[in-house]
């Protein structure tokens, strides 16, 4: 490890050869312009009848999608889903709203989701920035909200998200999400100055270092345990590093016998714990005692938490720290942030059949 790589703004910039900093910085205004797009959508009424939801996505299409489900739970009346596969649950039907978002337009598993969903009569939308998918919802008649943005997936969540949020308001599923979100943007803001790649004291930029080398397993409750799984992919994708997630509460009815061994967990694992003031009283309580039994194991273990003015703020400030956070590991582990070649071989072999 050379530390000199993130330690100034021409290292960092150089190193990162596919722009991906950029890509971070630009969650605020892929916000804004998610809103302005389902401002202006013209979305059939008749979609806000429906008995639930099912969102088709794979990868950083889906995450938003699971964010929004989770943040909305306590708010809406039906149940909203995420489908990461092939085909569709046996539910779905005339009564459905199927969302299908996928960034490229040529997920397999979303295409072939969206064409039984088309098959069984669905109410369908469409979230994409063209591909197969666009031409044929298109062809069909169906409800597309387009974007253009150059990225790998991963790093447009602010319109997977975004979208999908203001698609369930202008249907009246839930409230209007505008003052959280501008909430959000100041308090992104406040968090932007301090972990920067130039800013002076770098809690992403110190935390990367403490976690070279190391396993980082996250947890979380709630919907901060959705976001435990998008941060676990971050480690993976954007600093190739291996990662594991779990959650709140479920995982003190099982991993938390599994602390003491092996021994050389202790040495090669750091958990980090994504909390909020927000969680149930009796998930605070559970962090304070997992806690404790991952000191007596010998795990260590670190707390990230963003007080903001909404549980989406919270969110977002997770969702920027921990891209800085596992942008800057990239670098230190020699990577490129944004290429993804393990996944473009898996779908080369793949299209040979």
């Amino acid at each position: 490890m050379d530390p000199k790589v993130i330690e100034t703004v021409d290292a960092i910039r150089r190193a990162d050869v596919s722009n991906m900093l950029d890509r971070i910085k630009d969650l605020p205004a892929q916000l804004r312009d998610a809103r302005a797009i389902t401002r202006a959508a013209t979305l059939p009424p008749h979609y806000g009848d429906v008995r639930q939801i099912v969102v088709l996505g794979m990868g950083g299409s889906a995450i938003g999608a699971d964010l929004a489900a989770a943040l909305l739970a306590a708010e809406l009346k039906v149940p909203m889903s995420v489908h990461r596969d092939y085909g569709l649950p046996a539910y779905v039907g005339r009564d459905t709203l199927v969302i299908a978002s996928s960034f490229s337009g040529n997920t397999e598993e979303t295409l072939s989701g969206f064409a039984e969903a088309r098959a069984r009569g669905a109410r369908i939308l469409v979230l994409t920035t063209g591909g197969t998918l666009k031409e044929q919802a298109a062809a069909a008649g169906i409800p597309v909200l387009t974007f253009s943005y150059k990225a790998q997936p991963r790093a447009a969540l602010g319109y997977s998200l975004g979208l999908v949020l203001g698609v369930l308001d202008r249907l009246g599923f839930v409230r209007d999400r505008g003052p959280d979100v501008e909430g959000a943007l100041a308090d992104l803001t406040k968090l932007e100055e301090r972990v920067h790649e130039g800013a002076r004291t770098n809690d992403a930029k110190a935390l990367a270092l403490e976690l070279y080398g190391k396993i980082p397993f996250i947890y979380g409750a709630g919907t901060l345990g959705v976001m435990a799984r998008r941060v676990k992919g971050q480690f993976n994708e954007n600093a190739k590093s291996w990662s594991a997630f779990d959650v709140m509460s479920e995982l003190d009815h099982n991993a938390v016998v599994g602390f003491p061994n092996p021994a050389a967990a202790r040495g090669a694992l750091v958990v980090l714990c994504l909390e909020s003031g927000r969680d149930d009283p009796r998930q605070k309580l559970r962090f304070v005692v997992t806690k404790e039994l991952l000191d007596r194991a010998g795990v260590p273990h670190r707390t990230l938490s963003f007080p903001g003015s909404s549980l989406l703020s919270e969110v977002l400030q997770l969702v920027l720290f921990t891209d800085y956070l596992t942008f800057y590991l990239a670098l230190l582990n020699g990577a490129d942030p944004s290429e993804v070649a393990a996944i473009d071989y898996l779908k080369g072999r793949l299209a040979k059949g």
